[in-house]
């Protein structure tokens, strides 16, 4: 997964958040943006590691 991937799919989850907060929903807001830093964290160490092989 690129860089340029993982920013667009970032970006993507951000917005929908930022829909569920506008909507009046914040738990499913909270949720989103730990869900998308956490898959970020891991696509990113997983890269990382990749590339020491």
């Amino acid at each position: 997964m690129t860089e340029t991937l993982l920013t667009r799919l970032l970006l993507a989850v951000g917005l929908l958040a930022g829909l569920m907060f506008g909507t009046g929903n914040a738990a499913a807001g909270v949720a989103l943006a730990v869900i998308a830093g956490a898959a970020t964290w891991l696509v990113r160490s997983h890269n990382l590691l990749q590339r020491r092989c």
